[in-house]
């Protein structure tokens, strides 16, 4: 069954890298034969939570790799590509930003408008383009204040996977008036 080789050289590997020392990992080790695909998808899934728990707080300074997938997903290659989930606008403007190093003044906006459209478009689930245009409208509106709630929900929603001191290599940050940018190492990061 492909879901047990799959599970047990994922066990052997947590073990064997030392990554977890765990009276419970040994366990499920030596029982991963006699699991099914059920049980070794849920002791996958604790595992999986507990690396990232571990890794959170014991993460490197310079910032984790991320992988952003042809289809817009955000993963972190580093913790068996866990999932960054981010509503879609949030995600569209933290993947416009991760393009644009140099920063963007959120005054400047509007001469974004066609690579958020683009970006939207591609990570939306919305079948309209008039929905999908207002959207980006009052997104870079300067009388609006979605561009900053966009990005406070970005840092919301980033905290779950960072710590507080890497945190702001992953969200918007810059003075008012100045361009605001991600200013995560671009080495880190990977566009398929």
């Amino acid at each position: 069954m492909m879901i047990g080789w799959e599970a047990k050289v994922w066990l052997r590997h947590c073990l064997e890298g030392g990554i977890l020392e765990d009276p419970a990992v040994d366990y499920l080790a030596e029982r991963v034969d006699e699991m099914d695909a059920a049980a070794l998808l849920e002791a996958m899934a604790i595992l999986r939570k507990r690396l990232s728990e571990i890794e959170v707080l014991e993460g490197t300074d310079e910032g984790e790799r991320i992988r952003i997938t042809k289809d817009c997903r955000i993963l972190l290659p580093d913790r068996f590509d866990t999932e960054i989930r981010l509503r879609p606008l949030v995600k569209t403007v933290f993947l416009l930003f991760l393009r644009h190093p140099e920063g963007i003044r959120f005054g400047d906006l509007p001469a974004y408008r066609n690579e958020l459209l683009g970006l939207y478009r591609s990570i939306t689930r919305r079948a309209g383009g008039p929905e999908i245009e207002a959207s980006i409208d009052r997104l870079i509106d300067p009388g609006d204040n979605s561009i900053h709630e966009k990005a406070a929900n970005l840092a919301a929603a980033l905290s779950k996977y960072f710590p507080p001191d890497r945190l702001p290599a992953y969200t918007l940050t810059g003075k008012a008036g100045t361009p605001k940018r991600i200013r995560l190492d671009r080495s880190l990061v990977e566009w398929e």
